[in-house]
């Protein structure tokens, strides 16, 4: 949280129109909650136009808009002044926000445990809690009080708002978490980069999809009786991203005796990630149970305790299937080759499939899969350069912080044998569309680099 003094002096700046960092600032807020990304960037840009203001006041501005309290739901910007977020009072309390997923208003009843540990003077880490088939998001919150308590954590467990069947991997449900998560960030000062995921089954499933597709949003993930998996078709297979969560630190409880194929998946996602040399990917297998699994065999508080993401490492790594989910830190793919697909239909020859033994024939889909998979590297070497090698990448971009670059010199980008020299302009409206799409303030680009 921002000092009070250093508050003070935001709110006495003035802006070129007229108008005070607070309006701003809680402009900033209500543009945030806008269903639509091109309402959104519609808005930034009228908001940019309207009088000239530094990327170091823009940058301020948002600190301010961070530590006010969330625009309420149907609220114009003609409300009452904006007064300092509330500290959240302890214990359990339920909540029914209406978030907007894939286009639609959705009640979601949303339950937090604010433990009496939290400081309020510090931002607070979030533990995402996902419940089982058929569960509430309630169900998930009582084991984890100790933990909270520990580590002055907040949890948040929201229910499935939908058919609550089982997990389908569908976007739709991957949303529903990702809109809940933008409003715990718009009512509790939560640290960026101590956000974690676990989940109990079909919330199992859950955390580990979203870590697969979307891995600079947490820090840790502690997946229970749930994995990845490997399938062709209906985009379930996200087994193919697992190299984006290699510097991820994961705890996975699992009974030996589960379901073979969710046993096998998840013994082979190990495997792999012991082969990238993931420094903390765990399996923890209980040889005598079923579904079930044993919460007590990992120190909790010690785990979430030393796990922090970094919001801008010097190498990212992006596997991915579609521009929609090709983002990871500063890197984003911006367009795939043409032989890049979500699902994939193997070209088989009769003759050589029926010759293959069960071993031989998931060896031969996984090598169609890795064919039709999209993987960029990009390192940065030093203030303005960089070096990237693409696999099935036609273009990217890089978002840059305001240390990443020098104005006054051009970026250079060795992509593959090519060197790409270009321009990197501090931009406020790269500035302020990232921040209302992700809510960090721990992140705060201000260029963008498109390459080639």
């Amino acid at each position: 949280m921002i000092a009070r003094l250093a508050l003070a002096s935001l709110l006495s700046l003035q802006t070129a129109a007229s108008e005070t960092i607070e309006d701003r600032a809680r402009e900033l807020l209500w543009i945030e909650r806008l269903p639509e990304e091109k309402d959104r960037r519609a808005r930034v840009s009228a908001l940019i136009k309207r009088g000239s203001v530094s990327i170091d006041d823009w940058t301020r501005i948002i600190q301010l808009a961070s530590t006010l309290p969330p625009v309420p739901d149907g609220e114009t910007l003609s409300g009452p002044e904006p007064k300092m977020r509330p500290r959240p009072e302890p214990g359990t309390r339920q909540w029914k926000p209406v978030l907007i997923v894939d286009g639609q208003r959705e009640e979601t009843e949303v339950t937090t445990y604010v433990p009496t540990s939290l400081d309020s003077s510090r931002s607070a880490p979030v533990l995402m809690a996902f419940h089982g088939t058929g569960g509430r998001g309630g169900d998930m919150e009582p084991m984890w009080r100790a933990t909270a308590e520990a580590l002055g954590m907040i949890v948040v467990a929201p229910s499935e708002a939908g058919k609550n069947e089982g997990y389908a991997f569908s976007e739709r449900e991957r949303e529903s978490v990702l809109e809940a998560l933008r409003w715990v960030k718009r009512g509790f000062d939560v640290d960026e980069n101590r956000i974690f995921a676990t989940g109990i089954s079909r919330g199992g499933h859950l955390a580990w999809d979203l870590a697969l597709r979307h891995p600079d949003l947490f820090a840790a993930i502690a997946p229970m009786i749930g994995g990845p998996r490997f399938q062709l078709d209906h985009g379930q297979n996200n087994l193919r991203f697992l190299e984006n969560v290699v510097s991820l630190p994961i705890r996975d409880l699992q009974g030996a005796k589960d379901d073979p194929g969710l046993v096998a998946n998840l013994r082979l996602a190990f495997e792999r990630l012991g082969k990238l040399k993931a420094p903390e990917a765990k399996l923890l297998e209980f040889p005598d149970l079923g579904h079930e699994f044993d919460f007590g065999a990992v120190d909790w508080a010690a785990f979430f305790g030393s796990a922090r993401r970094n919001p801008v490492p010097e190498r990212v790594v992006r596997v991915a299937a579609t521009t929609d989910e090709s983002r990871a830190f500063w890197v984003e793919i911006t367009r795939l080759q043409k032989d890049v697909s979500v699902d994939v239909v193997p070209k088989v020859v009769a003759s050589t499939w029926n010759g293959l033994n069960e071993d031989g024939k998931r060896k031969f889909l996984e090598e169609e899969v890795e064919r039709r998979t999209a993987r960029l590297e990009v390192r940065e070497t030093g203030v303005g350069r960089f070096t990237a090698v693409g696999d099935k990448v036609a273009a990217f971009r890089l978002l840059l912080t305001a240390s990443m670059f020098d104005p006054s010199k051009p970026v250079q980008v060795l992509f593959g044998n090519k060197l790409v020299e270009k321009k990197a302009t501090p931009d406020a409206r790269v500035l302020l569309e990232d921040f209302v799409e992700r809510f960090d303030r721990t992140f705060l680009p201000v260029a963008a680099v498109d390459v080639p």
